[in-house]
């Protein structure tokens, strides 16, 4: 009972891994995938603490005990992973479009819902670190990938000793373990900060739009300014009134060339496509957090 036990519990911890990572790639699972995915996590992690509560009881009890320094790291990195949770989970359901709240400091609640989904990631990781050899050593059994050790043979004597092999197959194992974890990991935070350094550059031309505008009108501005003062000029100039009419002179035409309108839509979104899944450049300009109305840049 205890092997299917530990082997339920590895493949519980590697489904929740598993999601989280793909938590990550918005753009590629969109909005409504993505805020499913979140629940189907949190009714996992609930289970997760209801098969070790005995555990989680235990720990708190002794954390400021009799106990180990190492049992009160593995706690406080628990106790840190169970905060990222909270604060993922409570900002995920704040900007959800599934309560459609009215933000007024809508990206804040985004950015921290993103950045402690970062940090929740990296101290997963850690922990994975810490529990690689409980991780490995579980998949050996289920996947049977440990080949059987050899027994010594009789003829050796007894003051001699085998070379120790299990040096090079836990490097081994370590190096599996920590290579698939690490390279799904930094895949992961790699679409996220690649994401926000898109939809931050497609932001920028809107910030200046309203410096261009004013530059735009001074420099009407200074044409209008120079041709009022040709004018004058011209009439100072003229001899006084007489019956002779003169032809007056006419100042030079100036062509003024107007700027093309410039709207923020250039690409209409698709159908299914809400903020912020699969619109990575995208202008929310009626505030509804939704990718319609032709808003995608």
């Amino acid at each position: 009972m205890a092997v299917n036990s530990q082997k339920s519990n590895w493949f519980m911890d590697v489904l929740m891994f598993a999601g989280f990572l793909a938590a990550f790639f918005l753009n590629l699972t969109g909005l409504v995938i993505h805020q499913w995915l979140g629940v189907a996590l949190l009714l996992l992690i609930v289970i997760h603490f209801i098969n070790h509560w005995n555990w989680v009881k235990c720990v708190a009890e002794r954390f400021f005990g009799k106990t180990s320094n190492r049992a009160r790291l593995y706690a406080l990195i628990d106790g840190i992973l169970f905060f990222g949770v909270v604060m993922i989970m409570e900002t995920g359901l704040v900007i959800s479009t599934w309560f459609n709240l009215e933000l007024s400091n809508y990206s804040a609640w985004r950015d921290l819902h993103v950045y402690a989904s970062l940090a929740t990631l990296l101290v997963t990781v850690l922990k994975i670190g810490l529990h690689w050899r409980w991780v490995a050593g579980t998949a050996g059994k289920i996947f049977n990938t440990r080949k059987p050790q050899a027994k010594p043979r009789v003829t050796v004597p007894q003051v001699l000793k085998p070379v120790p092999q299990s040096a090079s197959i836990d490097r081994r194992q370590f190096l599996v373990t920590m290579g698939i974890v690490g390279l799904g990991s930094l895949l992961a935070i790699n679409n996220v900060l690649s994401k926000e350094t898109i939809v931050q550059s497609a932001s920028l031309p809107e910030e200046e739009k309203p410096a261009d505008n004013n530059a735009k009108n001074q420099e009407l501005t200074v044409v209008e300014t120079q041709v009022a003062e040709v004018q004058i000029q011209d009439n100072a100039t003229q001899p006084a009134a007489t019956d002779t009419t003169y032809p007056q002179s006419t100042p030079a035409p100036v062509n003024v060339v107007a700027a093309p309108a410039t709207t923020p839509c250039t690409v209409r979104c698709s159908k299914h496509c809400s903020f912020p899944g699969r619109c990575n450049r995208y202008v929310d300009s009626n505030n509804n957090r939704l990718c319609d109305l032709g808003e995608c840049m």
